[in-house]
């Protein structure tokens, strides 16, 4: 891959389950900007299982929009540009199609190596079906039976810190031995150990001639010291090893990025690593992907990334894993209508089995739209157990301060109103103090993270451009009271314009003052007692300079943590009342 800090044009590949896009960059006065989209439908799946096809119609549209040839007559890529403007500078891809990688976790103890190791699973494409430990009650011949029988594409071995345990960890190897002797040919899975370093050429001696292994790092080099980072990059290559055995298309990929083709979910979270390193250090940066086959929530605070990939939560293939983690129930209390449970059941396995399909009716959109917040908010569920104390689940109902929140995946970016999407993200993720929601509806933040390296502005200067859209600046109390009570007085005095907005914020309102894409305005806020807005504590007051979005500025005085009414009609009613209210049904 090129290097080149000052290149001009940088060219983006993402390889979804559904959708392949191709993205076009171009420095303009100086700057980054995002400047053409081409999107098609994957081919990873059957009957194509070839994702070259798609890269090509994606490429093909950047270039009938652009005028700018990409491909040579031979297919192949056009990297560096030349003197009459064909190719690119830089070429950069991720890809998260493919299936996730069918897991078994093999360790020592429950809250200390497999802890670990849950968490390097969680961030990224692997489905765990079973874990083995030390205190695990099964017999031994039954471990190797369940290894046998799961027929795993890969075995996560962990275990003892570096120069500790020595003979629990080599036993646990000694039965993932056993095991490979066992498995048919051809299904052999691959190892990767990130155990006790200084066991490394034992490992090799006793797995290293049976089946593929990759040593990399300890994950828990200490007992108070954790290390995923060496890990989830030895993974990452894994994953797309046994993704191009299984797809056409991969490996010619890999040689366009230089051997750099790295996964979407790595991509969103390096993006968001960065932000929270240049925006407010009191206040962390949020990705959120809802994709087809999975959900992805990237959390960084001062530099500190926790991410979390859901394989079995989409609204699309793996839709139906929405139902063993939630009840319909807490999908239906976000609809404005009454809608049958069994018609919800169907409409989750028809889109299950056709992906690609869209809303067609009414019933339709509000019910795609309410899985999406149950999908957003069982993600968020899990990713929260994996942020840091004081900001995970367990400190507080709260969402910690976030400043801004990226959102991304095709339910959001193809919403009829600008409206709907906000008012998804607000009931889904419910944040808190003040931040801005910002859309991202080309699915920019992968090309963004994968261009870190070799361009590490591209990601601030592109967020600014035109490729992203602000939905607007949320300001969201942290308290609850009855209901029409005072909750804060506000003064918004606007930019250029010398207008001033002043009024009373009543508890259950949602209000949405006019301030557009590119406007600003200085904001002041008196919360009444009781409600925190995060200016250093519950009543105080604070003013602050606010910018505008697609929808305007946002004052969600329906109480954190929210809390719908338990009736179901006046829930739906109130819910009719939000659309309307941030103009998602005008």
């Amino acid at each position: 891959m090129s290097t080149i800090v000052d290149a001009d044009t940088l060219l983006a590949i993402d390889v979804g389950s559904v959708n392949t896009r191709a993205s076009l960059f171009d420095v303009v006065d100086g700057r980054y900007r995002f400047v053409a989209t081409g999107r098609s439908a994957s081919t990873a799946d059957y009957p194509v299982a070839d994702i070259g096809e798609g890269i090509r119609l994606a490429l093909e549209r950047v270039q009938g929009v652009t005028g700018r040839r990409l491909i040579d007559e031979s297919d192949s890529l056009i990297v560096p540009a030349s003197a009459d403007g064909s190719g690119t500078d830089v070429f950069v891809a991720t890809a998260s199609a493919g299936p996730s990688l069918r897991t078994i976790m093999v360790g020592l103890m429950p809250g200390v190596s497999i802890e670990s190791a849950r968490r390097l699973a969680t961030g990224t494409y692997l489905n765990v079906l079973d874990e083995i430990g030390l205190t695990d009650r099964r017999r031994e011949e039954e471990q190797i039976d369940l290894l046998l029988r799961a027929k795993p594409d890969l075995i996560l071995l962990v275990g003892g810190t570096d120069g500790g345990a020595n003979e629990s960890v080599l036993r646990m190897v000694d039965l993932v031995a056993v095991a490979a002797s066992l498995f048919p040919e051809g299904e052999v899975p691959r190892v990767v150990y990130a155990g006790n370093r200084q066991l490394s050429a034992a490992v090799a001696d006793r797995l290293g001639d049976q089946l593929p292994l990759v040593l990399t790092p300890n994950v828990r080099p200490t007992l108070g010291t954790e290390d995923l980072a060496p890990a989830r990059l030895r993974l990452a290559e894994v994953i797309g090893e046994v993704r191009s055995m299984r797809i056409s298309g991969f490996e010619e990929l890999r040689q366009w990025t230089g051997g750099n083709l790295m996964l979407t979910a790595d991509a969103v979270g390096r993006v968001c690593r960065y932000l929270s390193q240049v925006y407010d250090p009191e206040k962390g940066v949020m990705g959120v992907d809802l994709g087809a086959s999975h959900t992805t929530v990237a959390a960084a605070f001062a530099g500190d990334l926790r991410l979390t990939v859901c394989s079995d939560l989409g609204l699309g293939a793996a839709l139906p894993g929405l139902l063993r983690h939630s009840s319909l129930e807490k999908v239906t209390r976000w609809l404005p209508i009454d809608i049958p449970d069994e018609y919800v059941q169907d409409y989750v396995y028809n889109k299950a089995h056709y992906p690609r399909s869209v809303p067609a009716e009414t019933e339709e959109m509000h019910l795609e739209y309410a899985l999406a917040r149950q999908l957003i908010r069982s993600a968020l569920f899990q990713a929260r157990a994996g942020w840091p104390q004081g900001k995970d689940s367990e400190s507080v109902l709260l969402m910690p301060p976030l400043e801004p929140i990226i959102a991304s995946g095709g339910a959001l970016a193809r919403a009829p109103r600008p409206g709907l999407a906000t008012l998804v993200l607000l009931d889904a993720l419910q944040p808190t103090g003040v931040c801005t929601l910002i859309l991202d509806p080309h699915n920019l933040s992968p090309a963004l993270g994968a261009a870190a390296e070799p361009l590490p502005l591209v990601a601030v200067q592109v967020l600014g451009s035109g490729g992203f859209v602000s939905l607007g600046t949320v300001v969201a109390p942290i308290g609850r009271a009855r209901q029409d009570r005072p909750v804060l007085k506000f003064r918004l005095d606007k930019e250029g314009t010398g207008d001033v907005v002043e009024d009373e914020v009543r508890f259950g309102q949602l209000v949405v003052l006019s301030l557009g894409q590119g406007e600003h305005g200085r904001l002041t806020l008196r919360p009444e007692q009781g409600f925190d807005l995060g200016f250093g504590g519950p009543g105080k007051a604070g003013a602050l300079r606010v910018s505008g979005g697609a929808v305007g500025l946002i004052i969600d005085a329906r109480g954190r943590p929210l809390q719908l009414a338990r009736d179901g009609g006046r829930r739906r009613e109130l819910n009719q009342k939000w659309l309307w209210d941030i103009g998602a049904l005008h």
